[in-house]
């Protein structure tokens, strides 16, 4: 690999100060711990040998999988997430914030680990873990949940629950993504309470959850993480089911996509829209306010199942769009959005 091909993939990766520096010393501790094991047969090197051995192998991480084992990322993340490559999976650790606050009661453990979003969407890694002799295999499980912001103002909110692969899919733990999505800008740098209460569970649709773990679980920590979103200003108009309305913004990050609309007749709209959704499978709908995405190479992502939270808001005429995707955009590359009979080119 040539000097400046290793160069822009560091520079893809973009750590901080901080970062690095947890980097190189697991580095050089791996480094010396192996060169202790092989003392006995082979001679010892000097300390600068290790130094540039460290040094080298920093040049050498070009796969997420090793990038999130040295630099924080949880690989649970990643498997969840599904970054294009080690230059996004760079981007998206250095935005995240790492919170290791931990909530126990006699019926479990809850460990909040890290945090990553948007402008509007907010995901929250955590692990539950159960008192020995329960199992915690069902396909779904969720919380009643409430993420109380210090900041003031309300903020109407989708929440949802992904459970991740841990690769223990038979003991008493499980790892769970919070989704939390929000139709005002998150308070990032501002303190949160997060409450979580009776933890349920259900297998595949239609089952219906049931509690499995009563109590009451509370942590609370700064939403410290980067904005990973870029707001595109639109104010372009566009025809919704035959109403007027106006686009005014598009803000896109690799997680999710978030449009505000604006109409006098949001009432109209939204029961044209329920008239129009379907149901296509046991539970999932058919997406009434679908959207393309356009990459520069040619290729396009429209949605059409519905995945994500729409709030309307009746007192100023305003309706947020908030749609999730996994795997996750490369929204570096993307020259265009259609929205209705709108095509909105990026800068």
């Amino acid at each position: 690999m040539k000097a400046n091909q290793l160069k822009e993939q560091l520079e893809s990766l973009k750590p901080n100060e901080a970062h690095k520096e947890r980097l190189f010393r697991g580095i050089l501790r791996a480094s010396e711990s192996d060169a202790a094991r092989r003392r006995k047969s082979r001679p010892r090197r000097p300390l600068r040998s290790a130094v540039m051995t460290a040094a080298a192998m920093i040049c050498m991480i070009t796969t997420t999988a090793y990038a999130a084992a040295y630099m924080g990322l949880d690989v649970k993340w990643l498997n969840f997430l599904r970054p294009a490559d080690g230059g996004q999976a760079g981007y998206l650790e250095n935005g995240a914030y790492v919170v290791n606050q931990q909530a126990a009661n006699e019926n479990g453990t809850l460990d909040v680990k890290q945090i990553i979003g948007d402008s509007h969407l907010i995901y929250v890694l955590m692990d539950f873990t159960a008192p020995e002799g329960v199992r915690l295999s069902a396909e779904r499980y969720r919380f009643d949940t409430q993420l109380n912001f210090d900041a003031p103002g309300s903020h109407g909110a989708g929440i949802g629950y992904e459970v991740l692969d841990d690769g223990r899919p038979y003991d008493n733990k499980i790892s769970l993504a919070l989704s939390y999505q929000l139709s005002r800008q998150a308070p990032i740098g501002s303190p949160v309470t997060l409450q979580v209460r009776d933890l349920e569970e259900a297998a595949a649709l239609p089952d219906e959850f049931e509690t499995i773990a009563p109590g009451f679980w509370e942590t609370k920590f700064i939403l410290d993480y980067k904005n990973l979103s870029t707001t595109h200003s639109v104010q372009r108009k566009v025809s919704l089911y035959g109403h007027p309305a106006t686009l005014s913004s598009i803000s896109i990050s690799p997680i999710a996509v978030t449009l505000k609309v604006d109409s006098p007749q949001l009432r109209q709209i939204n029961e044209a829209a329920n008239l129009k959704q379907k149901e296509t499978a046991l539970n999932p709908y058919t997406d009434e306010y679908p959207i393309t995405i356009h990459y520069r190479d040619g290729t396009s992502k429209t949605t059409s199942v519905w995945k994500g939270t729409i709030v309307g808001d009746f007192l100023t005429d305003t309706l947020t769009i908030i749609k999730p995707f996994t795997p996750i955009l490369n929204d570096k590359e993307i020259e265009a959005v259609s929205f209705f009979d709108a095509y909105i080119p990026l800068d």
